[in-house]
């Protein structure tokens, strides 16, 4: 009887949370229609401006939760209007501009306001100072094929479907640093629905903090002004390998995170392994190495994986920047749109168990994809080296909060894609499983985990060395908790 009765109550107690977040949440979006008009709030579940917020995620399983509304904000006004209406009414809240976050309300959530930045896709070019402006709402392949007209590139994700949360640097990360390293200046929705601006000279703590530390955390940036980089014609192009070429596509990997000098040279190579069994010539796996040079010539920058025998090999000169985000054969999960699930590790290559470290963490990812066949979709292991000239470059711009260690060394990004409806048990045993496989190689406690390939039990934030002054600058701008409690994303816990 006693049993029953706490049982009874945590669910009255539960059922009542859900209800108050609902009316919070309904109550916003009375106030932010009452503002903006109909045209920019979609309340109904059957509105198709809806169902397309509420569905196109790349994780799956955030379609699952219903917003009490969605608002498509037309500038950085409407943005503060929709704040204020959340703050005042105690909703929970999410931003979206992209979806591409797996974690947990990081873009969506339920029985609250959902903000998406659809609409707010403006961007221009002022060729005096060589800046390029942009609002949130647009891909990467949007913006690059905007000031690819001026012959100009922006900063951004190396696949052009990904929105403009990402902070990488794509392909031109060695000569460049890392995306946010290229910011001018921000324009930014802080917590209390202020609308201020951040750069080296304004606001200059939160403009360090919004430089890799999380846009979330401190405000809603609603404006990049970033510093945009020359372009001109790529040899670029996909390598395939299959059968196996595993160790000798691993040692090139090694080989070219350890001695690569070229800034103009980038390279990211994937291993993906399909649930199917593997009952002939390893035909569930596949190698994907993306070759991208800044010039007609790479010379032998990549010769280590051009003499392995290969599938498919499209290389060629004179590719266009667009073209090199768009290349062939991109991720399974970008396509897929399951229930995908990042972690992420970095490592150094040199020094005890370095120059071994890229087959040992393969291996691991091998065992641990043959032991669990069927109950994934498809996993992957993505290499991405970070240069010497890279940290240089992130270094010579300022730096960034993460603070990046002299390079080289590499970040190994996880992917695991699981098949919708598995019983949750199921898949709580699957993360774990996940999880542990990841976890066997320690990162180093050196590196910063990169943020937006984390899980958020991995806590990226806290590897960083400026984590003490990331977390002043939450409390100044932050002070009462509002989205540390209201919203996903990083903490500072």
């Amino acid at each position: 009887m006693l049993l029953s009765l706490v049982l009874s109550a945590v669910t009255v107690s539960g059922a009542a949370t859900l209800a108050a977040r609902a009316d919070a949440g309904d109550t916003a979006c009375t106030t932010i229609t009452s503002s903006l008009g109909d045209a920019q709030v979609a309340i109904s579940p059957l509105n198709a401006s809806y169902i397309e917020s509420r569905h196109d995620y790349w994780n799956a399983r955030q379609s699952k939760y219903h917003p009490s509304c969605v608002v498509y904000p037309k500038s950085s006004q409407d943005v503060s209007v929709a704040i204020r209406a959340i703050r005042a009414s105690g909703s929970r809240f999410a931003i979206k501009a992209g979806g591409h976050s797996p974690n947990n309300f990081f873009s969506s959530v339920d029985r609250g306001v959902l903000i998406d930045f659809k609409s707010m896709t403006a961007k221009a070019y002022d060729s005096s100072t060589t800046l390029a402006t942009y609002e949130p709402g647009s891909n990467w392949g949007q913006l690059y094929s905007f000031y690819q007209q001026y012959g100009r590139t922006v900063m951004g994700g190396r696949l052009s479907g990904v929105g403009t949360g990402l902070a990488l640097g794509g392909y031109l990360a060695p000569q460049y640093g890392m995306a946010c390293d290229s910011f001018k200046e921000l324009e930014v929705v802080l917590p209390n629905g202020t609308i201020t601006t951040a750069s080296a000279t304004s606001n200059s703590d939160l403009f360090f903090g919004l430089r890799g530390g999380g846009g979330n955390a401190f405000g809603i940036v609603t404006r990049y002004t970033v510093q945009s980089q020359p372009i001109g014609k790529f040899y670029a192009g996909t390598l395939v390998y299959v059968l196996d070429h595993s160790e000798a596509v691993l040692e090139a990997v090694r080989d070219f995170i350890s001695y690569n000098t070229d800034p103009k040279a980038s390279v990211m190579a994937t291993y993906e392994t399909l649930t199917t069994p593997d009952v002939l010539l390893n035909l569930d796996e596949v190698i994907v190495v993306f070759l991208v040079y800044d010039g007609a010539d790479p010379g032998t920058a990549f010769r280590n994986f051009t003499q392995i025998p290969r599938l498919l090999d499209t290389s060629k000169p004179n590719t266009t920047y667009t073209e090199v985000a768009d290349m062939p054969i991109p991720y399974t999960a970008e396509l897929s749109r399951a229930d995908n699930v990042f972690r992420i590790g970095a490592h150094q290559i040199e020094g005890e168990g370095g120059r071994q470290r890229p087959r040992e963490l393969y291996e691991r990812y091998a065992a641990w994809a043959d032991t669990h066949k069927g109950l994934y979709v498809y996993v992957a292991i993505n290499f991405y080296p970070v240069a010497r000239s890279m940290t240089d470059a992130s270094r010579a711009r300022g730096g960034n909060a993460m603070q990046m260690p002299d390079g080289p060394w590499f970040w190994v990004n996880y992917i695991l894609a699981t098949p919708p409806g598995l019983l949750p048990d199921v898949y709580d045993k699957i993360q774990a499983s996940f999880r542990a496989m990841v976890e066997a190689t320690p990162s180093a406690p050196e590196l910063p985990l990169f943020l937006n390939e984390a899980a958020v039990d991995q806590r990226p934030l806290a590897t960083f060395p400026t984590y003490r002054r990331l977390q002043q600058i939450k409390r100044q701008y932050d002070p009462d908790g509002f989205f540390a409690y209201k919203t996903g994303g990083w903490t500072f816990d």
